[in-house]
């Protein structure tokens, strides 16, 4: 018989085969305007929050990402100077494990619950999480995983968080995630964040015609913004 956490992980992976199968992975491909805006936005934020937290030189830090996909974001910090075999993902998802260590042999990338991290305690120096408590509806469960996370990380260590911060009412499979569910998941840590991300349907209307104007509205106009972008220490 399953566990809890088991019956949520089957449904989130039911939730992501889903949506595979929905046509909606299109709207995210590389080569559309909005989708390469949005990934200029959130590295130039990635970088911000890291830079004016003094993590400049990531060669020798131990890093993990929960939830990681196919690994993009691992392979974004190798290209800003982390070590490989530093580097490592975890996700639910077979294909999307098997696509990052094609694209990245020299990772570690492993199908693992992020409800037992398979690492051990105070070996990570930079946690990271993207899109991944929006996805797990039950708040006992969100706790979980964020007691988990802070096992593995080291005393002064950062936990990076980019996730939606406004609930769709049409979408029960997902839940905002806003600045107070991050205290109340992390508490007694120092906290940074940044709303970014302008809404997806503004997005795709506006960036094909004019990328400036998206940035204008994003900059300018805050409830706008779908994500925050958390920095916790």
């Amino acid at each position: 018989m399953l566990t809890e956490y088991e019956q949520e992980e089957t449904r989130i992976r039911s939730v992501y085969a889903g949506r595979d199968h929905s046509g909606k992975p299109s709207l995210y491909r590389w080569h559309r305007d909005e989708v390469l805006l949005n990934q200029y936005r959130f590295q130039e934020a990635a970088a911000f929050l890291l830079r004016t937290d003094g993590l400049t030189e990531l060669s020798q830090l131990e890093m993990l990402d929960v939830g990681c996909g196919v690994g993009g974001w691992l392979r974004k910090l190798l290209e800003w100077g982390a070590s490989a075999n530093r580097l490592h993902g975890i996700d639910l998802l077979q294909d999307r494990i098997d696509n990052a260590r094609c694209l990245s042999s020299g990772i570690d990338f492993q199908v693992a619950s992020g409800y037992e991290l398979p690492f051990p305690d105070s070996s990570m120096d930079l946690i990271s999480a993207h899109t991944v408590f929006s996805s797990i509806v039950d708040t006992e469960h969100r706790k979980s995983l964020a007691e988990e996370m802070v096992r593995v990380l080291r005393p002064g260590g950062r936990i990076l968080i980019y996730d939606y911060r406004i609930s769709d009412p049409r979408n029960r499979d997902t839940v905002g995630i806003r600045t107070y569910e991050i205290r109340r998941l992390f508490p007694g840590r120092s906290l940074r964040v940044r709303s970014l991300t302008l809404a997806p349907p503004i997005a795709r209307r506006i960036a094909p015609v004019s990328p400036l104007l998206c940035q204008l509205l994003e900059r300018c106009i805050p409830f706008l913004r779908t994500h925050l972008f958390c920095l916790l220490r």
